[in-house]
């Protein structure tokens, strides 16, 4: 799990003040024992952070309170990020052996359509996962909206070639579910923007 520097050090004050709580202290220490050299810098100072140029007050409560709760936030979604990129990138390699032979399950006439989706899906977390590992601010919601609608567009492009043709896995035999999708995508764009709007950046 990876913290941000900025962040530990806004933690600082109340850890060497005594006025941090438990789980603060939990996450300094942690840092810690991974960057003993910043450790050391932080502790061998004339005064306790002076060397990392913070200031000597403490933090108030609600202060501290906020700088861990976005870590916190920032380490749940980039651990559940990661094991979710995991778990979909083995499912596409799942197999049984069938006249003594190796069969991927995933792979087999129809259901190479799952099988592609499977990967999709693997490669939008791969994407989230490390997006969001070089956070420092929790992910804000009209963002979040924006990867759900670029994952709904690009999943709407998958296509194979068959006899020299495209053949595109959610419009070829059953348009059903890619018409489904395909609204989902454009009610996710225009949610994307409507937040976007609302929260100043679409100045």
């Amino acid at each position: 799990m990876k913290i941000e520097r900025e962040v530990i050090i806004d933690l600082l004050p109340a850890y060497f003040s005594g006025e941090a709580s438990a789980a603060t202290r939990t996450l300094v220490e942690e840092y810690f024992r991974e960057h003993p050299d910043f450790e050391k810098t932080a502790r061998s100072a004339n005064s306790p952070l002076e060397g990392l140029k913070v200031p000597m007050s403490a933090l108030d409560a609600a202060q501290e309170k906020l700088a861990f709760e976005r870590a916190r936030q920032v380490r749940e979604a980039t651990i559940s990020y990661l094991w979710m990129a995991i778990l979909f990138t083995f499912i596409p390699f799942i197999f049984r052996i069938h006249n003594h032979k190796i069969s991927f399950i995933m792979w087999e006439g129809e259901s190479r359509r799952g099988g592609m989706i499977f990967v999709a899906v693997a490669v939008f977390l791969w994407l989230l996962y490390f997006n969001t590992r070089s956070r420092k601010e929790p992910m804000r919601a009209h963002i979040k909206f924006l990867w759900t609608a670029i994952f709904y567009t690009l999943l709407l492009g998958l296509f194979t070639v068959k006899d020299g043709k495209i053949v595109w896995y959610f419009f070829s035999s059953d348009p059903i579910v890619g018409t489904i999708f395909l609204c989902v995508a454009v009610g996710t764009w225009i949610t994307y923007f409507i937040m976007r709007f609302r929260a100043g950046d679409g100045k």
